[in-house]
């Protein structure tokens, strides 16, 4: 199973210097690079926003969350939307983020790896995304039993690693979820990443990370309300 037919060896590559905002028709894709030396500008957050930091013990998770919190609220911004004034929710099952039902008005999606965060966001369509840094170490033997599939090299890995991440998030479901007793990826979610492959778009950020994120070419399922 391959999620993408594309050579993965020639992603587009881009030299953004960061952060960065990028639209494309009716998504917004801000990027943030972070590190746990700060600075540190949490004003933007909301009010469960600031609770939630202030339960995280270390300065690299205080940076990863806030670099996160801060890709949202650029690209909601360029949403019209000051998610300030809204409460970030978080699926207990996934951990999947959403404003609260009485505020949505947008689906986004949030991701880190070291030293970036990346969120993808639209008032209109489900979206997904994931980051990684290219120079990440993993098992190629074990990704391929788990995806049922044979990665080339490193680089092809990486790549279909975090398109399917990024579709997983498009439908607020972790891994665990979607593989069976085997520790395989089960047949129905196979099929279904093969049917929305073509949704996915990676490219190479300034030759330090692969990001991908996902479009699903379906109105929200959810109601939306324009904040004013």
């Amino acid at each position: 199973m391959r999620l993408n037919d594309s050579n993965p060896l020639s992603l587009p590559a881009f030299n953004f210097q960061l952060p960065t905002l990028v639209r494309m028709d009716r998504v917004v894709v801000t990027l943030q690079e972070w590190s746990a030396k700060g600075p540190f500008h949490s004003s933007h957050l909301g009010r469960a926003d600031k609770v939630r930091l202030a339960k995280l013990k270390t300065s690299l998770a205080q940076a990863e969350f806030i670099a996160g919190r801060t890709a949202l609220h650029h690209a909601a911004l360029a949403l019209g939307i000051d998610i300030s004034t809204c409460n970030v929710e978080s699926n207990p099952k996934s951990g999947k983020p959403s404003l609260d039902a009485s505020q949505q008005c947008c689906n986004f999606s949030i991701a880190h790896t070291v030293g970036l965060a990346c969120c993808v966001a639209s008032s209109e369509y489900e979206v997904g995304c994931d980051c990684e840094r290219w120079n990440r170490s993993f098992n190629i033997d074990s990704l391929n039993f788990v995806l049922r599939t044979n990665f080339k090299d490193h680089r092809e890995c990486l790549v279909e690693w975090t398109k399917l991440e990024a579709l997983l998030k498009l439908r607020g479901l972790r891994l665990a979820d979607a593989v069976g007793s085997e520790g395989r990826l089960t047949s129905s979610v196979s099929h279904w990443l093969c049917e929305h492959r073509d949704f996915t778009v990676s490219f190479d950020l300034n030759k330090r990370f692969v990001v991908s994120y996902c479009v699903e070419n379906s109105p929200l399922r959810r109601t939306c309300h324009l904040l004013r």
